[in-house]
């Protein structure tokens, strides 16, 4: 009686959907790029908001010896993006030619499964990733991780 009382308890777990957690419609994070064979690093903030349709960077780009620091405010839905050069002390107005895409999973996505990023072995040293794709026209497009 117990046995079948766990294999159904088991069946049940196993059956489940994953559901893909959703994004805040506003947030901040830092982001870095290091490109060592054409010598350049990136570094910045974005600050993102769903909203307003609104993105704003501020990035410092390093090219060699030259150094370039930028703020760029995407208005999308004025389709408006000015962007300040702090070295120059310019701004400049330019129309947008990207569209607005929303971060987060796509709600047709298809969990791949979870993974750990870094290690499981030791308490905080990695993190519990769910992975989520779309497939069109048999290949897969976009692949989402979710931060558990």
């Amino acid at each position: 009686m117990y046995a079948i009382l766990a294999l159904c308890l088991v069946a049940f777990a196993a059956a489940q959907q994953p559901v893909p957690c959703v994004t805040p419609p506003q947030w901040e994070a830092n982001f870095f790029e290091l490109n060592e064979q054409q010598r350049t690093m990136v570094r910045g903030r974005l600050t993102y908001d769903s909203v307003y349709h609104r993105e704003r960077v501020v990035e410092e780009v390093d090219v060699g010896p030259q150094v370039t620091r930028n703020e760029i405010l995407a208005l999308f839905d004025s389709q408006i993006q000015y962007t300040f050069d702090f070295r120059t002390r310019t701004c400049t107005r330019a129309p947008i030619t990207r569209a607005w895409r929303n971060f987060g999973i796509r709600p047709n996505a298809t969990s791949f499964g979870e993974a750990y990023v870094g290690s499981s072995a030791l308490p905080s040293a990695g993190i519990l990733v769910t992975i989520w794709y779309v497939f069109s026209f048999g290949f897969c497009y976009t692949i989402s991780i979710s931060i558990s």
